[in-house]
């Protein structure tokens, strides 16, 4: 019995596995882009809002936790109709 085992995946793998991780590192860049985005475009429009004189809009933004266990927005459990949920 000859073992001929010349070692592990070769080189073709490793450019796979770093293809990988090169593309996970352009994607969380990208997300990471996105969300900046979104949060200087939230901030700007409650100081729109709040410079405007609109209440509900800045309520809206900046919601206060309840204590309701369902992140604050005291909508209850959508898919099971439970009393309390948003129509």
């Amino acid at each position: 019995m000859s073992s001929d085992f010349s070692g592990g995946p070769g080189f073709l793998a490793f450019l796979a596995t770093f293809g990988l991780v090169i593309a996970g590192v352009i994607l969380f860049l990208s997300l990471s882009r996105h969300l900046r985005k979104v949060r200087a475009q939230a901030a700007k429009e409650a100081a729109e809002a709040a410079a405007a004189g609109d209440v509900q809009a800045t309520a809206a933004s900046s919601p206060e936790p309840s204590g309701d266990g369902e992140g604050g927005e005291r909508g209850g459990d959508e898919v099971a109709d439970e009393p309390g949920d948003r129509q």
